[in-house]
């Protein structure tokens, strides 16, 4: 009997210790319809723990899904859509509970995604940015961001004005609206899909196609919205004559954004390069994430383009400034802003999935979203394959000779750039700045539509690589070890004795292209176009390596170094693995010397036994370096 009390009691503490939690989770009030009033200031962390707890909660779930996701090689289903997914279940419980406090807190606030979560994405884009595959492809990548995007937001707001205008569902949007409608639905975020990209090694140049255009699409999307909404604010109604009005701003926007970036990143370069900063690795990496920070910052308190100052800061500081920081601050930078970008991409997916059913101002018109979401299909077509088919013209036209699968966009790539056009948060977080009679109607619009975009394009994109027979397998080019085959004369920490190897050092003089009005038998107008050709990126190398790199890159990376060269076996000529013992000095001794303050720089070509520079690795220097002073 005393058992049996004893048990009962036990289940009755349980079953309140339950009905407690899953009121936290709810929102707190245990009354069905009761509206709960803002908490006092006492009991207001209380509740904002309750709500960060729901956000922590789902996107530890998010990670152990994508954990067993990746080992057991599922490919049927993303992990950002089960997050989409998750989240939406989490938010329909929110939705009829009647903690109305801790839904505001948990519905997608657009300041939190532009100062929180968008920055550590676009500085992972832009810190990690595949410089030579984006620039080998840039034609296609600039042709796809900046001409694609503006047919995009044209066809989708000349699509959506001829809805209004039959009066369906009577939306009453002006052509100001449904143009601004269409620069927000035509800003692309193909996270899920580089993503499954990286998990099944993707042809590297599809990839880099699909990156680029995804960095630049969001920053002229944005600059894009930006000038409409300046356009709609003033009262102003669109017309032919506001077009050159609007490319004005819109080019001054962009530039001066970029050039704070690259002001910023240049700082970031040159106190790297002039202060000691390698000595103390905490503020050298601080410093790193910070800058680029601080240049989304102004830019955007300046009505700038913060997400443009933003990449190129983060591009540049990776170009120049990296090359200065120590080994410990290459290595942090580069794994914390790969884990930042990564959690607040889950975080954002989660974030729309409950802000999908806890939005209390919505306004919900079904034909109207289906008719949208296929206006933005059909814009996605307008953008990528008439675009593609012009490039591949103009390449057939230079190169009549060349087979079919050196164009610069086959129809299979064609296909898939189409179906990774599917939206993401920085629709959301646009359209959460508008503003008027019809702003309910437009951002449920736009939340439906991403999430219906990222549950069939993102949730179906393994199986679209397949039917297309895309190369899958590839050796991805890794961005961290881009450097590789750029020779700055730093060298490369060897993993078995600790010590760096040291370069070849180069000719100093720039690489002088031959000149097509040397060679005999060519016409005037040949000659003007191999002028125009032989201006390629070869050029623009070797102008950063001769006079930007030595400007803003430190040449010498610590004080008193030395340089060491292994003896070779006098049996088979092969070099010594063994410590550094064994290595015989070439200039002057050197007993000592601390790994972590080792450059991290490029493989690069050996020196011969006479001192020539050679292109075999027969024998390697090795550099070591002291402390500091």
């Amino acid at each position: 009997m005393d058992v049996a009390l004893r048990a009962k009691g036990i289940t009755a503490r349980l079953a309140l210790v339950l009905s407690t939690a899953a009121m936290a989770l709810a929102g707190g009030s245990a009354v069905p319809g009761e509206e709960e009033e803002e908490p006092p200031p006492e009991d207001e962390e209380r509740v904002s723990s309750q709500a960060l707890l729901i956000l922590v909660t789902l996107l530890i779930a998010a990670l152990l899904t994508s954990y067993y996701l990746q080992r057991w090689r599922i490919r049927v289903v993303h992990e950002t859509v089960l997050s989409i997914f998750a989240g939406m279940v989490v938010g329909l419980v929110l939705r009829f509970s009647t903690g109305s406090y801790i839904k505001r807190m948990v519905t997608f606030d657009h300041t939190v995604f532009f100062n929180m979560l968008l920055p550590p994405i676009i500085l992972n884009c832009g810190y990690n940015l595949q410089k030579t595959a984006v620039a080998r492809n840039m034609t296609a990548v600039l042709l796809f961001a900046f001409v694609g995007t503006v047919i995009s937001a044209v066809v989708i707001g000349v699509l959506v004005q001829v809805y209004s205008l039959t009066g369906i569902e009577s939306i009453g949007f002006t052509l100001l609206d449904s143009l601004i409608l269409g620069t927000i639905l035509s800003a692309t975020d193909p996270v899920t899909i580089l993503a499954v990209f990286e998990q099944l090694r993707v042809d590297p140049k599809l990839f880099s196609i699909i990156f680029g255009e995804t960095v630049f699409n969001d920053a002229v999307a944005i600059v894009l919205f930006a000038t409409l909404s300046t356009l709609r604010a003033s009262g102003q109604e669109f017309g032919l004559h506001a077009l050159p009005a609007m490319a004005w701003s819109f080019m001054v926007v962009f530039g001066a954004s970029l050039a704070v970036g690259v002001a910023l990143g240049v700082v970031m370069a040159l106190l790297c390069k002039h202060l000691r900063l390698y000595e103390y690795p905490s503020i050298e990496a601080s410093l790193a994430l910070l800058l680029p920070y601080q240049a989304y910052l102004f830019s955007n308190a300046v009505e700038l383009s913060g997400i443009v100052s933003l990449l190129f800061c983060a591009a540049t500081v990776r170009q120049y400034a990296y090359k200065s920081l120590s080994v410990r601050s290459q290595r942090a930078t580069r794994y914390l802003f790969h884990l930042l970008s990564g959690l607040a991409e889950n975080f954002v997916f989660i974030y729309l999935g409950i802000s999908l059913f806890t939005s209390t101002e919505s306004e919900f018109r079904p034909v109207f979203v289906v008719y949208v979401m296929v206006a933005t299909c059909i814009s996605r077509y307008a953008a990528i394959f008439p675009l593609s088919r012009g490039l591949n013209a103009v390449f057939k036209y230079r190169h009549p000779n060349a087979p079919s699968s050196a164009q610069p966009v086959t129809h299979e790539e064609q296909t898939m750039l189409f179906w990774a056009g599917l939206r993401g948060a920085v629709a959301v977080a646009l359209a959460s700045e508008v503003s008027g009679p019809r702003g309910a109607l437009l951002r449920t619009t736009v939340l439906c539509v991403v999430v219906l975009s990222v549950g069939i394009f993102g949730g179906t994109t393994p199986q679209v690589v397949h039917l297309l027979g895309i190369r899958t397998g590839v050796a991805q080019p890794d961005s961290s070890d881009e450097d590789e085959s750029d020779d700055d004369g730093t060298g490369v920490i060897d993993l078995r004795t600790g010590a760096t190897q040291l370069p070849v050092s180069r000719d100093d003089t720039p690489t002088r292209l031959a000149s097509p009005w040397s060679e005999p038998g060519l016409s005037w107008v040949s000659r003007i176009k191999s002028s125009f050709r032989s201006m390629d990126r070869s050029l623009i190398n070797d102008f950063d390596r001769h006079y930007v790199r030595p400007l803003l890159t430190r040449q010498s990376r610590l004080p008193q170094r030395r340089v060491y060269s292994r003896r070779r076996s006098a049996s088979n000529g092969s070099n010594h693995s063994g410590n550094l013992d064994q290595v015989a000095p070439a200039q002057s001794p050197w007993s000592s010397f601390d790994p972590d303050e080792v450059s991290y720089g490029n493989w690069a070509s050996g020196t011969s036994d006479g001192g020539s520079p050679s292109r075999g690795r027969s024998q390697r220097p090795l550099l070591a370096r002291e402390g500091a002073d």
